[in-house]
């Protein structure tokens, strides 16, 4: 199979790999709630009715009636969520919320705080959008006429923050306890001294295509996407000496390539105090996902060791399907949490 073919290929998958991840979380809970015993009655591939003990619940994804709407709107304004964060007296990066045309403007915020930025829109996922590495006013002109064309609407806000160079993870926190922390590694190869990276890839989304979660999001290969691989110097021609690690995307998500790996037996227990805080700023939030970009989570955090970038929803089912460590399951803890709560619905 040719480079072209594949892309198309590639190209393919990712159109319809949205839906079916979306799909995926309600699925997961649907099947813990058939293991028990309740009553599903499915209406859309994301949504459905469990009934338990006798009352019928509506959950969207793995979001019941207890994650409000007012709650969602909150958590995916990412500015918003971080002002209610930084009450709580966690870090979060020196950010600011600006149009995307105010480029004077959003060019004077990068430049005091200092480059390299990052660049996000507001309100949208799983990476879309997000540019890290901006590092000078050439560079943040070039990422703003991205955005423009990717939203579609220089009036809609963008986040510009201070980048904080460190590991990503995610924590999963369900009524005021951690349940799994992920470090979400970015897309990657490993060496082994006779094949090409494009083979190194090639081999990993084949093992990745046998996984329940990971099969929606190969590791991509249009060069476009792979701006670190090239920026240091490799190309899909290149082949790693044995055991080289190779990073080969800025970008740390699992749509983008990325994999999990289980630290939740590791994490230093400050950290999750940390988390749970960052979930419980949003009002009534009883469970979601937190990201922190840290050092070492193994270490104690400290005033410049860590910062939390946003608070997740509806996170995906990441801990579920590590590619390295112990699974971790998501679906029964938020069934154990509506059983423990039925009498407040």
């Amino acid at each position: 199979m040719n480079l072209e073919t594949i892309q198309i290929e590639e190209v393919k998958k990712e159109e319809t790999a949205f839906e079916t991840r979306e799909g995926l979380k309600s699925t997961l809970l649907e099947e813990a709630a058939r293991q028990r015993g309740y009553k599903v009655e499915r209406l859309t591939y994301d949504t459905m009715i469990l009934t338990i003990e006798g009352k019928e619940l509506l959950f969207r994804d793995m979001n019941g009636p207890l994650s409000s709407a007012a709650m969602m709107r909150i958590v995916d304004d990412k500015y918003l969520a971080r002002a209610l964060i930084k009450n709580e007296n966690v870090r979060t990066p020196d950010s600011t919320y600006l149009r995307v045309f105010e480029r004077e403007e959003i060019k004077a915020f990068a430049n005091q705080i200092g480059y390299p930025v990052v660049l996000k829109p507001n309100n949208l996922s799983r990476g879309e959008g997000v540019y890290t590495n901006v590092d000078s006013d050439e560079s943040l002109d070039r990422h703003l006429d991205k955005i423009s064309m990717l939203i579609g609407n220089d009036f809609e806000r963008i986040l510009i923050e201070k980048q904080f160079n460190g590991d990503d993870y995610r924590f999963y926190v369900v009524d005021g306890e951690v349940l799994a922390v992920s470090k979400r590694a970015r897309a990657n190869v490993t060496g082994d001294g006779e094949h090409t990276i494009l083979e190194l890839i090639q081999e990993k989304n084949e093992r990745r295509s046998k996984d329940r979660d990971l099969k929606n999001f190969l590791i991509p290969i249009d060069k476009t996407k792979l701006g670190r691989l090239f920026r240091e110097g490799r190309t899909f021609e290149t082949i790693p000496q044995k055991d080289e690690a190779i990073v080969i995307r800025d970008e740390s998500n699992i749509a983008s390539g990325g994999e999990g790996i289980d630290f939740t037996d590791t994490v230093h227990p400050d950290f999750n105090e940390l988390a749970i805080k960052a979930i419980q700023a949003v009002p009534g939030f009883h469970y979601g996902g937190v990201d922190v970009i840290a050092d070492d989570i193994t270490e104690e955090p400290n005033a410049t060791n860590y910062v939390v970038t946003e608070i997740e929803f509806s996170p995906g089912p990441l801990s579920m399907f590590h590619w390295q460590g112990e699974q971790r399951d998501m679906a029964n803890p938020i069934l154990d949490f509506y059983l423990k709560h039925l009498d407040e619905l």
